[in-house]
C-alpha cells in the first residue's frame, strides 16, 4: 500500500490499537502544553489545536494522526490498494 493510499483510510478502519495511540499522543500534547503554557501563554493554542481536532475526528470518522500511524504500520487492518 502506498503511504498516499493509506492517508485517506478512515480511522474507524485501523482498528483500537491505532485510535488508544491517537488518544495517547493527543493527552501527551495537551499535557505539555498546558505546562509550557505556565511559561508563555500561546502554547494554549495548541491544546485548543488538539481539541479542535478531536472534535473533528468524532464528527467526521477521518483522523490525520490515525492515517499517519497507520501509514509508518502502527494499527490494524488497512484497505488494500
Amino acid at each position: 500500500m502506498r503511504f498516499t493510499d493509506s492517508l485517506m483510510c478512515p480511522a474507524r478502519e485501523r482498528g483500537w490499537k491505532v485510535e488508544a495511540a491517537v488518544r495517547g499522543i493527543a493527552g501527551t500534547f495537551v499535557l505539555a502544553s498546558l505546562a509550557l503554557s505556565l511559561l508563555d501563554r500561546r502554547w494554549l493554542w495548541l491544546t485548543a489545536f488538539v481539541g479542535a481536532n478531536l472534535l473533528q475526528s468524532s464528527l467526521t470518522g477521518w483522523c490525520m494522526m490515525s492515517n499517519i500511524l497507520g501509514a509508518i504500520g502502527i494499527g490494524g487492518k488497512t484497505r488494500e490498494a
